[in-house]
């Protein structure tokens, strides 16, 4: 094996950018949180495993940077037994954020590096009424409203091991999407191609999200979670154009 050059530096450190989910906590009671995210996992057999996941605990206690934030209302989640339950469901907690600076050695001790990001206000607002699905040419307005301006554009095709996800908008692909390959969008996904990988619209609960695509040949497609498989997607629409949307909590594959 020849020797290293000198000067040569045995390693280079690169930044990337990937898909990371984030768990939001806003309870310690961590076997609900196991119960719920456990569900909320199998309904998408093999697309988390392994995955790499980010606990999010300003909902609990805030961080120095949150001055809004009342002492009062902080409580404290064992950070070594949540890191613990997320290893033993399969997922792989990398890192928090929105931490105070007195639990970094808490956090480190768990294995868990310390993210930066803004702190996030606790929301006041009551939850909304789930809507139904909307039907077959109906434009899902109301939630679109609520959609930032914008979608991210994907000029090349995805080729098989790459993830891409849209956060806060619409996934526009000009370019296959091909078997092995994910596209995840909060909003609608818009495929001008063929779809032979992963399609998930609505990631974070919007089950007003749509899938558009050219030719249906997908691994999956899924709204809010809740999916179809290769093989329980209906015959007459595989290679065809197609969308998919949710009506009354069934999927439905219907042509374009």
């Amino acid at each position: 094996m020849a020797a290293m050059a000198r000067d040569a530096s045995p390693f280079e450190l690169e930044g990337m950018v990937s898909t990371v989910s984030v768990l939001k906590l806003a309870t310690t009671d961590l076997a609900l949180v196991k119960r719920e995210l456990r569900t909320k996992l199998e309904q998408l057999p093999g697309f988390f495993l392994d995955a790499p996941i980010v606990i999010d605990l300003s909902e609990l206690e805030g961080s120095d940077e949150d001055p809004e934030f009342d002492p009062h209302d902080r409580v404290e989640l064992p950070l070594r037994d949540l890191a613990s339950m997320l290893r033993e469901l399969k997922v792989v907690p990398i890192g928090v954020r929105n931490l105070r600076d007195e639990r970094r050695a808490e956090a480190r001790a768990a294995g868990l590096g310390i993210i930066r990001g803004q702190s996030t206000k606790r929301s006041q607002a009551k939850p909304r009424e789930a809507a139904a699905g909307p039907k077959a040419g109906e434009a899902p307005a109301e939630r679109r409203a609520e959609m930032p301006a914008g979608s991210l554009v994907l000029r090349t095709p995805l080729r098989s091991g790459q993830v891409v996800y849209a956060e806060q908008c619409d996934a526009v692909v000009l370019a296959p999407v091909n078997a092995g390959a994910e596209i995840i969008a909060d909003g609608n996904i818009h495929i001008y191609a063929t779809l032979r990988g992963r399609a998930l619209a609505g990631a974070h609960g919007n089950e007003e999200a749509r899938i558009f695509c050219r030719s249906l040949e997908a691994d999956l497609v899924a709204i809010a979670g809740c999916y179809l498989r290769a093989d329980e997607l209906p015959a007459k629409s595989r290679g065809k154009p197609a969308q998919i949307y949710l009506d009354n909590g069934n999927l439905v594959v219907a042509e374009l």
